[in-house]
Formats: C-alpha cells, sequence, structure tokens
C-alpha cells in the first residue's frame, strides 16, 4: 500500500533490462534456427523466451502504471502469479508433446 519509491524504480529497470536481453536472446535463437534448423532444444528455449517476452512486457508497462499511479501494486501481483500457468503450460507442452513431434523412442 505504499507509494512507489527507489526500490520500485529500480525494479523496473531491471525488468526493462531483462527484456533486452530477452530480445537479444530471441534474435540469437532465430539466427541459429535459420541457420540450422529447428531442433528440440532451440524450439522448446525458443518458446520459453517468447513466454518470457510476453512476461517481461507486460509486467514492464504495469510496473510503469504503478509508478505513475495509475495502477494499483495489487495488479501486478496477479499478473505474476497468473502468468505462472503460462510457464507451467509449456513446461508441460515440452514435457508431453515434444517427444511426440520429435519422434523421441
Amino acid at each position: 500500500g505504499a507509494p512507489p519509491g527507489l526500490f520500485d524504480s529500480s525494479q523496473l529497470a531491471l525488468v526493462l533490462s531483462a527484456l533486452i536481453i530477452d530480445i537479444m536472446v530471441l534474435l540469437a535463437i532465430g539466427g541459429r534456427i535459420t541457420e540450422w534448423g529447428f531442433s528440440p532444444n532451440k524450439t522448446a528455449a525458443l518458446g520459453e523466451n517468447v513466454i518470457l517476452l510476453c512476461n517481461l512486457a507486460w509486467s514492464a508497462w504495469l510496473f510503469l502504471g504503478f509508478l505513475r499511479g495509475r495502477v494499483p501494486f495489487a495488479r501486478l501481483e496477479r499478473w505474476q502469479t497468473g502468468y505462472l500457468i503460462v510457464y507451467a503450460a509449456w513446461a508441460w507442452t515440452v514435457v508431453l508433446v515434444f517427444p511426440l513431434v520429435f519422434e523421441f523412442a
């Protein structure tokens, strides 16, 4: 319930830094896929980083809204905890679907 402070601004800076790094990782993964094609590891990494990109981008937007006093912090908390299901769904996709798609023995 406290107003945003220096720590909150620092957290936004960290989220933005992570967002920039994730974009660089996605470019690297895309380059590897373009050059050598898809593999289970590259596909899993690509999917996870796309999910992370969405999470970080919306988190940054909500954080910015919180710092400006337009979004309550609880909304950011709900976003973060609600988004865990997306990570879980991707993990289950990798575990259950990838063996079928990539014909693991």
